[in-house]
């Protein structure tokens, strides 16, 4: 029979696993209120290699702010119109699972209008809060593949 211990991790995987998802669906929707709120007061987001690290809830939401107005400009310009994208995780790695922490790898891909969209991975570092919610301390997005067709490209160049 599991101990207490292990009952606690695998509680702490299955909330983990839940506020990688809801990040992916949030940023599906374009609803950065409910994504800023996975994210601590002084979490550290690094979306886009080669842009400044955000800070907290309220500068995840400004970084879609930006890009909303990033993407605006390129089709003002005659670039290509912001894709819709839907992100699919794979099983995610935990590594480290204390009681409170945990440092996580989760492979990604994101579909588009085009098909297969980009590939990469999240590097996260995640801690509860006071009623068990996990959240996230830090996230870092590496590409590693991105189709020639994807107007993220666009935003790459700028």
């Amino acid at each position: 029979m599991p101990d207490a211990a292990s009952l606690a991790q695998c509680v702490a995987a299955e909330a983990i696993r839940a506020t990688l998802s809801r990040y992916c669906r949030y940023v599906d929707a374009g609803d950065s209120q409910n994504l800023s709120a996975l994210f601590h007061a002084q979490a550290q987001y690094l979306p886009i290699v080669g842009r400044d690290m955000y800070r907290g809830p309220a500068g995840v939401r400004q970084f879609f702010v930006d890009l909303q107005g990033e993407f605006i400009a390129l089709l003002n310009a005659g670039g290509p119109k912001p894709p819709r994208l839907k992100h699919h995780l794979a099983m995610p790695d935990i590594q480290e699972l204390k009681t409170s922490s945990a440092r996580i790898e989760t492979r990604f891909s994101v579909y588009s209008n085009i098909g297969l969209d980009h590939t990469g991975y999240y590097i996260d570092q995640m801690s509860s809060d006071d009623v068990g919610n996990w959240l996230f301390d830090y996230r870092e997005i590496k590409l590693d593949w991105i189709n020639t067709d994807s107007a993220i490209n666009a935003l790459l160049k700028n």
